[in-house]
């Protein structure tokens, strides 16, 4: 897996930069409503600084220390585990993991804590499927997959509230620019 603290001052260069987060941003902001966005996962903040720019309210949260180093030049970003949020119970309106799931050997604790803390009619969006975006191979029963989200996300109270797509900007491999797909869910 890739060491996010030495990747952290390069990641955006080599990640398709401000192209794929505005590409990213639109397609999140078109999911959820305003307010509070607690961004888990949030990496250098740059997806996150494009949703602050479209009316939110944003906190990021990373695990990694070099992330939030370089996120803290660009939004409010606290160390944290995704699987243990420092956010009170109930109290965003929206909570995104982007790019996150796909990494995880189980994706269900995350879906957990985003319900927790999202306030009744918020939103959780997430991108699923990412090894499917970049084609053949990966595992074969990645944590992302849309069929298994959707179940963790209906096991705590989150329903399906829409979709979209973007493109991923520089994250073409050996052919086009991937397409990911982001799920949102509603908190009832």
């Amino acid at each position: 897996m890739l060491d996010y603290d030495l990747e952290a001052e390069r990641y955006d260069e080599t990640r398709g930069g401000l192209a794929r987060a505005t590409a990213a941003a639109e397609a999140v902001r078109a999911l959820i409503p305003g307010g509070t966005l607690l961004d888990v996962a949030c990496g250098t903040g740059l997806v996150t600084r494009e949703l602050a720019g479209r009316g939110l309210r944003v906190l990021g949260v990373d695990a990694s220390a070099g992330m939030a180093r370089v996120a803290a030049g660009r939004i409010r970003v606290a160390l944290g585990d995704s699987r243990r949020l420092p956010v009170r119970d109930g109290s965003v309106d929206a909570v995104t993991t982007i790019w996150l799931l796909h990494l995880l050997d189980d994706a269900r604790p995350v879906i957990a804590e985003a319900a927790r803390v999202l306030r009744p009619g918020g939103v959780y969006v997430t991108t699923v499927d990412k090894r499917a975006a970049h084609g053949p191979g990966g595992r074969p029963d990645p944590p992302d997959r849309a069929a298994l989200v959707v179940a963790a996300a209906a096991g705590h109270g989150l329903r399906a509230a829409g979709e979209a797509e973007f493109v991923g900007h520089g994250q073409g491999r050996s052919g086009p620019d991937p397409v990911f797909r982001l799920l949102a869910f509603g908190r009832v």
